[in-house]
């Protein structure tokens, strides 16, 4: 827990905001954190938030592992102090990250009315939430972009003339195709069938061969005009992120 702060301790008469805000608001509670003591914890609901004058702070997210990632590491002074937590006022329901303090760190403690009386008679403050506000943006669109591309499966569309070979048995499966419409003809030294989209799991020819990056054990020709979505052997890993139950259902069984 932190500790309480004496306001003299802050030496704010000098501030042109700070301390008028503190004087009109003694409600706002001057507050020293602890080397490793957490301003705000991923996942809660809370709406306070913190100005922190001197000190440092790590910002990090969990990862589903349960380990720790580090975003990003702010380094607070008089001239140039943080404020923590803000996004929770903007409409978040629960903290997107812990904020914890890295050394001592010394921070006046807000509740959402008092970022309220902030907007409206302390400019300097404004600005500087709205350019935390802005790298916050920056970094939710950075993290946006990132996850997208984890996930996009770059998959292109194509369509086959009858009689056209998708791919052939011994060829190494670095391709995947999803079979959308049309049917298929697959032939192997046992034997051939015939093949709609309901016929694959989820439409997918060969799934097994291209998850366990083997050679393809049949030939593929189209019997009649089909569609087919085709996701490079690039894209491997993101359509295990994607299809995590299908591709674990079909390894585990051994099939195709």
């Amino acid at each position: 827990m932190p500790d309480p702060l004496d306001p003299i301790a802050l030496d704010l008469a000098s501030d042109p905001e700070l301390g008028p805000l503190l004087a009109a608001h003694p409600d706002i509670a001057p507050l020293r954190f602890r080397d490793g003591e957490r301003l705000v914890v991923e996942g809660e609901d809370s709406q306070d938030l913190f100005i922190v004058r001197k000190g440092s702070l790590v910002v990090e997210k969990a990862l589903p592992d349960g380990t720790l990632r580090p975003l990003a590491q702010l380094q607070c002074s008089e001239d140039a102090p943080c404020i923590v937590g803000e996004m929770a006022y903007f409409g978040a329901q629960h903290r997107t990250a812990t904020v914890r303090a890295v050394g001592s760190c010394q921070a006046l403690h807000l509740k959402p009315a008092h970022l309220d009386a902030i907007m409206a008679g302390f400019p300097g403050l404004t600005r500087i939430l709205c350019r935390q506000f802005t790298s916050r943006l920056k970094e939710a669109n950075d993290e946006l972009r990132d996850l997208r591309a984890r996930f996009d499966l770059a998959a292109q569309r194509r369509m086959v003339q009858p009689g056209e070979v998708i791919f052939e048995a011994g060829a190494k499966a670095d391709t995947l195709f999803q079979l959308a419409l049309g049917t298929v003809r697959l032939a192997e030294a046992a034997g051939a069938r015939r093949v709609r989209a309901e016929d694959l799991p989820s439409g997918y020819l060969d799934l097994a061969a291209y998850l366990r990056q083997h050679p393809h054990a049949a030939t593929a020709t189209a019997e009649e005009g089909c569609f087919l979505a085709v996701i490079p052997a690039s894209r491997r890993v993101a359509f295990l992120r994607t299809q995590p139950e299908l591709a674990l259902q079909l390894l585990e069984a051994g099939g195709d």
